[in-house]
């Protein structure tokens, strides 16, 4: 079973072909460097780019495989940019027309959640914790028809308050990556963290107030001339954020017990989450450092779970 896929939700447009569950090729085009003078996604601009960078893909495609050999087209229907997921949708549809093959809608953050069993089988029950920019959420699958919601964020997404933080600290964009660089360098340094939200459901999370705790900070040294230690600032923001989500799911794995965990989403590329996440059990999944963003692969392997016996 050859099962082709598009992944189209945000800023990268990507191709994948997947063969019983064995990745043969990805094709990802970024637009991050574009949307980055603009301090985050355009999604008007997205949306043009994704027209462009499809036609790209389309062309390297017809280089890997005769296509008429694909049996499945998978692509991401939702959540996402309705501009960026019409493109997908439309390629997809045309695709599957011409060829006369069936094709399958998916979940973009059911894919994430495969995206750490490409070229593995899922032991259920699995626990997954996806943290991205757009999405921070705890997933609990029973088996693969069947998943339930156990925690969300209340308010920004992970991925979000990292590139908030960030820009006020006046570093780059997007803020994920660099605040991981300067607290590997400064971690035996600055080693306290802030104090953790509370939510009424103790499995929801809140990092609005984390964020707002240490930009009241950095404001009140900007207010007293005093010069800000972005260094101090980074590190103390993402050990209050490793801790955070450590808590979380301790909490969940002592309630649910679960077979396998999974770390996944754009911050699964994070060296401390990742860190801690690998300490908290003995069955621990994680994407490789390519599937962590968003990718074409990781809908094919969604697509590969709802179709197999």
């Amino acid at each position: 079973m050859t099962i082709f896929a598009i992944e189209s939700s945000h800023d990268d447009t990507s191709f994948a072909l997947l063969k019983d569950n064995q990745p043969i090729w990805m094709k990802t085009i970024t637009q991050t460097e574009i949307h980055k003078q603009y301090g985050g996604t355009v999604p008007e601009i997205a949306s043009r780019l994704h027209v462009k960078n499809i036609g790209i893909l389309v062309e390297e495609l017809k280089k890997e495989i005769n296509v008429e050999e694909i049996n499945l087209i998978a692509y991401t229907k939702e959540p996402g940019l309705i501009g960026s997921l019409h493109v997908g949708y439309i390629v997809a549809n045309a695709m599957a027309m011409i060829l006369n093959k069936p094709i399958m809608p998916l979940n973009h953050l059911e894919g994430h959640f495969y995206s750490a069993y490409i070229g593995k089988e899922v032991e259920y029950p699995a626990l997954g914790l996806l943290v991205s920019g757009g999405h921070s959420q705890l997933m609990l699958y029973h088996n693969k028809d069947s998943y339930e919601l156990l925690g969300e964020t209340q308010d920004d997404a992970v991925g979000e308050v990292y590139d908030k933080v960030a820009r006020k600290l006046n570093i780059d964009f997007p803020g994920g990556p660099v605040i991981d660089k300067i607290w590997q360098k400064y971690k035996d340094i600055y080693q306290e963290s802030y104090t953790l939200p509370k939510t009424e459901n103790e499995l929801n999370f809140s990092f609005s107030g984390i964020k707002t705790h240490i930009i009241n900070l950095i404001n009140n040294d900007i207010n007293r001339r005093i010069d800000v230690n972005v260094e101090k600032y980074a590190t103390e923001f993402q050990n209050t954020i490793v801790k955070y989500l450590k808590h979380h799911m301790e909490l969940v794995i002592e309630r649910f017990k679960p077979k396998s965990i999974c770390l996944i989403g754009g911050v699964s590329a994070n060296s401390a989450i990742r860190d801690m996440f690998l300490k908290l059990f003995n069955n621990v999944y994680l994407p490789d450092m390519k599937y962590t963003t968003d990718n074409a692969m990781m809908i094919a392997r969604l697509a590969y779970e709802k179709i197999k016996k």
